[in-house]
């Protein structure tokens, strides 16, 4: 597959790079797939012979390779690290630097796509009166052409009329005029408008296969290329109005899908209408969207191009007034966007293969990037206080004495103090407020080298602060305080601003201490408030 490479020493390599990144050893695991990593393999070894590279890859520096990632982004580097760990992983060697460089982080990061954008009301109005007509039309004129082939007869034996070229059209398939005029002697070139009417009537050309297609995806949501890509036989009747629909999506395996009433119609009519050019289309007879473009039959049912010239044929435009040629997943996600309360199913997702995250980016709202950092940046914030919660309070008690004098040590390390600091926490040289700072200068509040502007209340989850019995006048004086917010707020306000540090502070800190020094504490206690924070 790599043998028109001009070094073939490298293109071996390769070769055996891609033959152990195949599954199941490695992530290469469909068809599609392996066509992309042998094109990126064809581009890498002409890029290095290019530069001037020859010769195994056991020779490959990261100075020649990292270029190549920088210059061709995220595709080209991804499928090339997967050749090349492929290659290791089949026993080969590779220089140290670019080891270095596989086992790191890539270079280049993938680019987020950019969800559909659903049409708008009028916009989806259009396409819908736009596919609807053409249809219709198609339709009515191969009901008169199918009537009139069946009220003609030979034209050979009785004469030249439109009814006896239908029947004749309707035997022969859709061949070339010239065809037609040399089964009948005489014939002149006249017929030639009779005949081409004729044929576009009796067989679909791929502008009806198209309108087809897009009524359908409009009526069921399906994916694109799976609507794209369907067979006769993927359709099925369950019922006299309802129908299995399976199909193939690109990324996945097959799906399934359960019709109902127009999607249903418009399939049968679909099947009826392309019967006759199904009789003489040979192995494409199976394909859902056979139709015939004027030379040649055909399975595709649209094209870019086939689409851009109907929307011009028709003057389909947006909101704007600009041209519009209808869109696959753009209609796939008006479909879900639009779909109606009363059959919701129960589904959370519309996707089975997407999370209800990635629903929600897609289908749901649309953040401009300042948002989105925005809202990672709340998330950041309350994974780090998830974190301070989660470390317990350093309280000290008589009857902790014992316990602290054999862990002191430990406690120390762990801490990362010195005994300057020790001395200053045990003398109170260092409280603030409601507890003694182990390192006021290097608060996680604040950035290093400033004093802590924290709240009083936010010591109670600080893994900085520690509690000492001369701390609990003031603790008891919080605690008033919480008390006295939570009358004059909402319970949904008191529990987002204070409700983690009250929790805190009576079912953890306050019954650490005895009875007794609670008492004498509330007689004697007062604590140290902003002007602002005095109830």
């Amino acid at each position: 597959m790599l043998h028109e490479l001009p070094d073939h020493v490298l293109a071996g390599d390769l070769a055996r790079g891609l033959v152990a990144a195949a599954h199941p050893n490695g992530p290469i695991r469909t068809y599609r797939e392996a066509r992309h990593a042998v094109r990126c393999a064809r581009h890498l070894a002409r890029y290095l012979h290019a530069t001037g590279f020859t010769g195994p890859l056991s020779g490959l520096t990261a100075t020649r390779i990292t270029p190549y990632w920088l210059e061709f982004g995220f595709t080209f580097e991804r499928h090339s690290r997967i050749t090349l760990n492929g290659f290791v992983a089949d026993g080969g060697s590779l220089n140290a630097g670019v080891q270095a460089h596989l086992d790191g982080r890539p270079i280049n990061q993938q680019v987020g796509s950019t969800p559909h954008r659903p049409y708008s009301d009028a916009e989806w109005r259009r396409i819908d009166q736009a596919a609807r007509s053409a249809i219709d039309t198609a339709w009515q004129d191969y009901r008169k052409a199918l009537e009139s082939a069946e009220r003609g007869a030979n034209p050979i034996v009785h004469g030249i009329t439109r009814d006896n070229l239908a029947w004749l059209i309707r035997r022969t398939g859709p061949v070339p005029v010239r065809a037609i005029r040399a089964m009948i002697p005489g014939a002149s070139w006249a017929i030639t408008t009779a005949v081409l009417e004729i044929r576009d009537a009796l067989f679909p050309s791929g502008y009806t296969a198209l309108v087809y297609n897009l009524r359908l995806a409009m009526l069921t949501g399906a994916v694109p290329d799976g609507i794209d890509a369907l067979a006769v036989p993927d359709f099925t009747h369950t019922g006299p109005a309802t129908g299995m629909l399976s199909y193939r999506k690109g990324r996945t395996a097959r799906e399934a899908l359960s019709l109902r009433g127009p999607a249903v119609r418009l399939l049968d009519q679909w099947l009826s209408h392309s019967a006759p050019l199904r009789e003489h289309a040979g192995e494409l007879s199976d394909s859902m969207w056979i139709n015939y473009n004027g030379t040649a039959l055909s399975g595709q049912p649209r094209t870019p191009w086939q689409r851009i010239k109907w929307a011009q044929t028709v003057g389909l435009t947006d909101d704007n007034g600009r041209p519009m040629a209808p869109h696959g997943g753009r209609i796939r996600t008006t479909c879900h966007h639009r779909r109606d309360r009363s059959a919701w199913t129960g589904r959370t997702t519309i996707d089975p293969n997407h999370t209800p995250a990635i629903e929600g980016d897609h289908y749901l709202h649309h953040h401009t990037p300042t948002q989105v950092e925005a809202i990672e940046g709340v998330i950041e914030e309350a994974q780090r206080d998830i974190r301070r919660k989660a470390a317990p309070p350093v309280i000290a008690t008589s009857r902790d004495a014992a316990r602290f004098a054999a862990d002191f040590p430990r406690l120390v390390a762990d801490a990362g103090l010195d005994g300057d600091a020790i001395k200053g926490l045990l003398a109170g040289e260092q409280d603030v407020f409601v507890a003694s700072c182990a390192s006021l200068y290097n608060s996680p509040h604040a950035p290093t080298g400033t004093a802590c502007p924290a709240r009083p209340w936010v010591c109670l989850l600080c893994p900085l602060a520690v509690f000492t019995p001369r701390h609990l006048p003031n603790l008891l004086r919080l605690q008033r305080y919480f008390a006295d917010q939570e009358r004059h707020m909402t319970n949904a306000q008191f529990l987002a601003i204070f409700g983690p540090y009250a929790e805190r502070l009576s079912t953890d800190l306050l019954p650490r201490f005895n009875t007794t020094a609670i008492q004498s504490a509330t007689e004697n206690g007062f604590a140290v408030l902003r002007p602002e924070e005095i109830p």
